[in-house]
């Protein structure tokens, strides 16, 4: 799973970083006033500019977030991982239509679906597939099983 729907506010870091589009700084906005009213140092990038080198560039203690549209948070968060955030040092937050991948139990193809989806039927074997909450992160996908007809 690549993020939430809400950003929280995380107490105690040294420096918190905003990444976000446009929409993602409205989401963000009531993190960042708690940010100023504790006189903690901030920084603000808006995106498209490349996080890479802004990351890089970062001291420890540094909290990190990203708010962007659900299909560009993935690639956002794998940069941030390869620089080293981790899951404590980070949130990543998604809005809009959020899809997910369905690993189908029979072929192993994938099927994208709208999340909250609960069945599903695979594009490849035409499986009808019960949507499980076990996800895998090497195939980033939950696992689809064969749906019981009740």
């Amino acid at each position: 799973m690549i993020g939430r729907s809400k950003p929280m506010f995380i107490e105690g870091k040294n420096k918190y970083l905003f990444y976000a589009d446009k929409r993602g700084l409205e989401i963000l906005a009531p993190i960042m006033y708690e940010v100023r009213k504790k006189t903690i140092p901030l920084e603000v990038v808006l995106e498209p500019e490349d996080a890479s080198p802004w990351l890089r560039n970062q001291k420890m203690g540094s909290y990190l977030y990203i708010c962007t549209a659900w299909e560009k948070l993935e690639r956002l968060k794998s940069v941030a991982e390869e620089i080293g955030y981790s899951e404590e040092e980070a949130q990543y937050i998604g809005y809009g239509v959020k899809t997910i991948q369905i690993f189908c139990c029979r072929c192993h193809g994938l099927t994208e679906v709208i999340d909250q989806t609960k069945m599903a039927k695979c594009d490849h074997c035409q499986l009808k597939l019960s949507v499980s909450d076990h996800y895998s992160s090497l195939r980033q996908a939950y696992l689809g099983y064969i749906a019981t007809i009740k």
